[in-house]
């Protein structure tokens, strides 16, 4: 290969030379060695460089075409990916969105997961926003068990039906298809900025519920047996909290202490009864709430109970 060697002679002058040699780093040491020059710049003669581009070596309007390519490739993939957002967007993946009503712009975005719990607010419409909510059947089905020891009206008789029964069955409203379900775990559920704090609560949970399943059927499990479970674990529940509010009641001498006071004698209970009812009520509602279930409510005579403590202290 040939290449073209730069120097400075003696009264400064600048010159220019060509050299035989196998690269560019053994020019530069003949040059030294064999010439006693102390080269400048030593760089590839013409030629070579030609004929290095024409064995494959790109040229500057080569790498020019190179670039041009890939700002195209890049400019294809942002607008691929946007059109990927907004289907998803549009269908209620994973981006927030927003939309115009006649009130104006309402957001969407993903619920997170929420533990199963007793919602706070107004009944009514977390009632409501079980049947209405959901854009499936099968996320409506599951806010039904959202919150523990909730009675839950007609269960799906998946438990029941195996068991030959029809217990708490009603063939009104059956349960919706394994299909249903299935294919609601591949969707997040979406809480508008609208939505009132009950509902969001109860989207947040549902939410936890499908990841809850999703677990479940990575485990071996089916969509029956999870539902099953759903049933098992509710009534549990309420069973313990229906016992948690007998006791207190059989405490009072059988008075239904949700609606009336108690009526173990004529001037009310004694205070030693109001003092193990009230430490027994304190006790339940801690051990209801760890539970995530809703709490009993305090009866009249024991919130005067306490009202007196209050004031005592």
């Amino acid at each position: 290969m040939r290449f073209t060697y730069t120097y400075r002679s003696s009264d400064g002058q600048r010159h220019s030379a060509e050299i035989e040699a196998d690269s560019r780093d053994d020019a530069f040491a003949r040059v030294r060695r064999d010439l006693g020059v102390k080269p400048i710049k030593v760089v590839a003669a013409v030629e070579d460089s030609a004929s290095r581009r024409g064995a494959g070596a790109e040229s500057p309007s080569a790498a020019r075409r190179a670039i041009l390519l890939l700002a195209a490739g890049l400019a294809l993939c942002a607008i691929g990916g946007g059109l990927l957002w907004w289907r998803t967007a549009r269908r209620g993946g994973g981006a927030p969105y927003q939309i115009m009503t006649p009130h104006g712009p309402v957001t969407y975005t993903v619920a997170t997961p929420l533990p199963r719990q007793a919602i706070p607010g107004d009944r009514q419409r977390i009632d409501a926003a079980r049947a209405t909510a959901f854009r499936s059947s099968a996320e409506a089905w599951l806010a039904r068990f959202a919150e523990p020891g909730r009675h839950v009206g007609e269960t799906s008789g998946r438990a029941e039906h195996a068991k030959g029964g029809t217990e708490g069955r009603d063939s009104t409203r059956p349960s919706p298809a394994r299909g249903d379900f299935e294919a609601c775990l591949k969707e997040p559920i979406r809480i508008a900025s609208t939505d009132f704090t009950e509902v969001v609560d109860l989207k947040r949970i549902v939410t936890g519920m499908k990841r809850e399943m999703r677990a479940y059927l990575a485990g071996g499990g089916s969509v029956e047996g999870y539902l099953g479970e759903l049933e098992r674990r509710q009534r549990l529940e309420i069973s313990y909290r229906e016992r948690a509010e007998q006791k207190l009641n059989e405490m009072f001498g059988g008075a239904d202490t949700a609606s009336r006071t108690p009526q173990s004698s004529a001037r009310g209970p004694k205070p030693e009864t109001l003092k193990a009812a009230y430490a027994y009520w304190l006790k339940a509602n801690a051990q209801l709430q760890a539970m995530g279930i809703y709490p009993l409510a305090i009866p009249d005579a024991l919130r005067a109970y306490q009202m007196g403590m209050d004031i005592d202290e």
